[in-house]
């Protein structure tokens, strides 16, 4: 009866001490007091729950760091873009004063046609290979140097361009004019051909939604599809992507000086940058140098005024690129809004992390001097049950034997 009593007790005690050395000793190596489900059932449901919130704020921080760097190039863009316009309204107040000479009004021209082409630089602006400017169109650049006449790939004097020819269903051409921003866009659908888009855009133009003179046909020479401003001082830009038509391309000889379009789109992305939290992370170009004062528009208009026109039409130029002035520097206000409200909730994280960090130590941690205090502690107490048992247990089994 000793032997069937005493073996599992003697056992049951070696496991035991066994187990809480192991434990004592996963402890001192991990740094931490559970280290699964059973050693605290508990503390480790809770961690579970930290751990998920900490996920989560680690994503709303690396959002913040995206998008932080890139809105603050967009900030320094426009602020590049409103010293331009400053420099242009000093020269445009210098040449309105009467006392120039022609050459010195050609002088001033020429450096605000500098002046344009630094502020579309700045537009075409890109960060890691995005351009912020562009809407949610950001792989290619948002500004273009317009032309008076467009040809497509497709269609050559030999083989040229059919009328029935069919489009690509889905396909998209787009006519932008580059003085009044005004755009127009042909989405092809199942039955249409050459003649539907030289339809549509012709009527587009009836209807004022594109500016009267652009007309549309196959050039009866190249064969291709050509669309073509008939004022040479007002530029388009033409895109599509239909396989039918071929790529829309630029004639050789037609740019239209200082004239571009915009060929992004107006929408806006955002960032998540807490629970129910997000902003926008750029601002359209459109918005920024199309629309309202049109920032371009006012450039080119004060590049003509200079180049040939009176002293009032200076003044009335410059008053516009001053308005224009006004306008970009409106624009940067709630970018940088959103710019401070990146860095203070970006700190907000940084100390909902380190939280959660003191939570999570505090549920499943364990310190270096108690967890060497605990394997010491087991280590003596797991001594003690192997010297007990190697007495107990050959007694036992001699008698047992016996």
């Amino acid at each position: 009866m000793r032997v069937t009593n005493m073996l599992p007790d003697v056992q049951y005690q070696m496991q035991q001490s066994q187990q809480a050395l192991a434990t004592a000793t996963q402890q001192l190596s991990t740094g931490l007091r559970v280290n699964q489900p059973s050693d605290d059932p508990s503390a480790y449901s809770n961690m579970v729950i930290s751990l998920a919130e900490s996920a989560s704020v680690d994503s709303y921080t690396s959002n913040i760091s995206s998008a932080l760097p890139q809105m603050q190039m967009a900030d320094s863009a426009i602020s590049s873009m409103g010293t331009s316009l400053n420099t242009a309204v000093t020269l445009g107040t210098q040449g309105a004063t009467g006392t120039n000479s022609a050459a010195n009004t050609q002088a001033l021209a020429s450096q605000v046609e500098g002046l344009l082409t630094g502020v579309i630089a700045q537009a075409n602006t890109s960060f890691q290979g995005v351009y912020i400017f562009g809407g949610t169109e950001t792989t290619t650049p948002p500004f273009v140097a317009a032309s008076t006449t467009y040809n497509s790939s497709n269609g050559t004097a030999a083989v040229p361009l059919a009328s029935t020819a069919a489009l690509t269903n889905g396909s998209v051409t787009t006519v932008t004019d580059a003085t009044t921003g005004d755009t127009f866009s042909f989405k092809a659908t199942g039955g249409d051909n050459v003649a539907s888009i030289i339809t549509a855009i012709s009527n587009a133009v009836s209807a004022g939604t594109l500016p009267a003179g652009i007309t549309v046909g196959i050039n009866a020479t190249t064969g291709q599809l050509s669309i073509a401003s008939n004022n040479p001082a007002e530029g388009i830009v033409v895109t599509s992507n239909d396989p039918a038509l071929g790529s829309m391309n630029a004639a050789a000889g037609t740019a239209v000086p200082n004239a571009y379009a915009y060929v992004g789109n107006g929408n806006t992305n955002s960032v998540q940058i807490g629970e129910s939290m997000s902003v926008p992370t750029n601002l359209p170009g459109n918005q920024l140098l199309v629309s309202g004062a049109n920032v371009i528009g006012s450039l080119n208009q004060l590049i003509t005024a200079l180049q040939s026109g009176t002293t009032a039409q200076i003044g009335a130029a410059t008053t516009s690129v001053s308005t224009a002035l006004n306008y970009v520097s409106q624009q940067r206000v709630p970018l940088d809004n959103t710019i401070s409200q990146l860095n203070a909730q970006d700190s907000t994280l940084s100390q909902e992390t380190l939280n959660l960090t003191t939570q999570q130590t505090a549920l499943v941690g364990i310190s270096t001097a108690d967890a060497a205090t605990n394997l010491s502690q087991a280590t003596l107490e797991n001594s003690a049950v192997l010297g007990a048992a190697a007495k107990v247990l050959p007694e036992t089994l001699l008698q047992y034997l016996q």
